[in-house]
């Protein structure tokens, strides 16, 4: 066998072994015990349509946490809306596929929260949290019917967040202009 034959033998097994390879799934919710909840800035469980609940997951190759490429139940990516009533705090937000990670791995994830009505996204709201990092080991590979293996329920290792009020850029702009001049009064 020459050279060229073996390089493509080779190419060959590769693209074979890579296109077999599952991406990792995982169930986003915390309605299994022990149902850490998500709460808002007055410690109580968040709910309904003013708030949103989304995850970030850490992409190997970069080292950042994202949510580009995620799959929700098979289609493109959305944020969870929390429960209501008596299960406020709490969300159910389908299966997260994750095409940068195999089935039977780990995802390192953090779970981000928003209160909607001070901002469309997470990073335009001046209400909002962000979990610590926390890993979900064992990814499946779907919803457990044909062969596939069933994904992990994120409840069992969600450490939950608490909504914080993020001041915005002018708050400290003010401040500082006060500031500067309590000190440029006191000099003179």
């Amino acid at each position: 066998m020459n050279k060229k034959q073996l390089f493509a033998s080779l190419v060959g097994v590769l693209v074979s072994v890579s296109a077999f390879a599952e991406t990792g799934a995982f169930a986003f919710k915390n309605t299994s015990a022990p149902k850490t909840k998500v709460l808002g800035v007055d410690g109580l469980g968040i709910g309904g349509a003013n708030y949103l609940i989304g995850v970030l997951v850490k992409d190997p190759s970069t080292g950042n946490f994202t949510d580009v490429g995620l799959l929700k139940n098979g289609a493109a990516y959305v944020p969870a809306v929390p429960l209501t009533g008596a299960n406020a705090g709490l969300f159910t937000g389908g299966v997260i596929t994750v095409p940068f990670l195999n089935s039977g791995g780990t995802a390192t994830v953090k779970v981000v929260a928003w209160d909607v009505t001070t901002g469309a996204s997470y990073n335009a709201a001046t209400t909002r949290g962000t979990s610590v990092a926390f890993d979900i080991v064992g990814l499946g590979s779907g919803a457990g019917s044909g062969g596939n293996v069933l994904p992990p329920d994120m409840s069992l290792v969600f450490p939950g967040l608490q909504l914080q009020v993020i001041p915005e850029p002018s708050t400290y702009a003010l401040a500082a202009l006060g500031l500067g001049g309590l000190l440029l009064f006191r000099r003179k």
